[in-house]
């Protein structure tokens, strides 16, 4: 048992395998995080409000770690597919960098509604952080559909070039 535990801890610390753990975080997050914060609201539950605020502002800032681990990895989840994936695997990690400011910047929109949530500019900030929200899931869930096309073969709808 000590040693599953040992391998376990090993293989999260692994950035080939933190950066597909991470992967789904601001997906999930931000869609659990979505439904509580809706929820919360049409029942006026402020601390509920308060905790599905600090959950997508929590997986909006995983991608920065996310990020460091993904790009870590690379060289070695290059090193075992087929050469003509190295190309699709590094546009893949390029578009999740592109996008990279559209969650720090809802993680700086949900921190700022967490500060104000009992100030005038609370509602405002909560509405924004709303429709913010359906846009990051919304981007999460194709970023995630673009990563399983490259990582998961049952998925990929990428043809390597015929030599």
């Amino acid at each position: 048992m000590w040693q599953e535990l040992t391998s376990l801890w090993q293989s999260v610390r692994d950035p080939a395998y933190a950066h597909l753990l991470l992967e789904a975080v601001p997906l999930f997050g931000v869609g659990i995080g979505l439904v509580f914060l809706i929820i919360s609201m049409i029942t006026g539950e402020t601390k509920s409000r308060l905790l599905a605020l600090i959950l997508i502002c929590a997986s909006c800032a995983s991608v920065w770690p996310y990020t460091d681990m993904l790009t870590r990895a690379i060289p070695r989840v290059i090193a075992t597919k087929e050469a003509t994936y190295a190309p699709l695997i590094r546009e893949q990690a390029a578009r999740r960098a592109d996008f990279n400011w559209v969650y720090y910047l809802m993680t700086a929109v949900s921190g700022l509604a967490i500060l104000s949530a009992r100030s005038a500019k609370g509602k405002f900030l909560l509405f924004i952080t709303i429709i913010g929200g359906l846009g990051v899931f919304w981007l999460s869930l194709w970023l995630h559909k673009k990563e399983c096309e490259v990582y998961h073969r049952n998925i990929v709808r990428y043809e390597p070039p015929q030599r």
